[in-house]
């Protein structure tokens, strides 16, 4: 049914907008209390966004050349 290969790119590009989202409102929530800074806030962000992406190229290039 599926191509188990292309199962954990799809599952990271799934769950990318919610980990986003929840990211971004733990981040938000710390800033209010001043447990962080803004520019803190938004580097981790940027960080988390760009692990998952680079997880999920590096997932379907090592898959794609199973093939």
């Amino acid at each position: 049914m599926f191509d188990r290969k292309w199962l954990k790119p799809m599952a990271l590009a799934m769950s990318l907008p919610s980990s986003a989202l929840v990211t971004a409102w733990v981040l938000w929530t710390l800033v209010e209390k001043n447990i962080i800074s803004k520019n803190v806030a938004i580097v981790l962000l940027m960080v988390i966004i760009l692990n998952i992406l680079i997880s999920m190229v590096v997932y379907a290039v090592r898959n794609n050349k199973k093939n």
